[in-house]
């Protein structure tokens, strides 16, 4: 597990480091729960998940219509 320290900023604003975000998949923007487990601040990705369901769906939809997986005939 990565650990990295951070200072608070202003308005309690806490910088998550790029290595951090791409391994969790998320973007400036993506919504996150925060929350206090065992006195610890534990941050879970929101948007991320909700993302790659939506890609899910998406990827079964693709598979039913099978029109899409067929070659282009030029």
């Amino acid at each position: 597990m990565q650990v990295v320290r951070e200072r608070i900023k202003n308005k309690g604003m806490v910088r998550i480091p790029r290595e951090i975000m791409q391994e969790l998949r998320l973007s400036e923007g993506d919504e996150v729960a925060l929350r206090i487990e065992a006195s610890k601040l534990v941050i879970d990705p929101v948007t991320a998940r909700r993302r790659m369901r939506l890609r899910a769906e998406i990827v079964d939809e693709l598979v039913e219509r099978e029109e899409f997986f067929e070659p282009e005939l030029t």
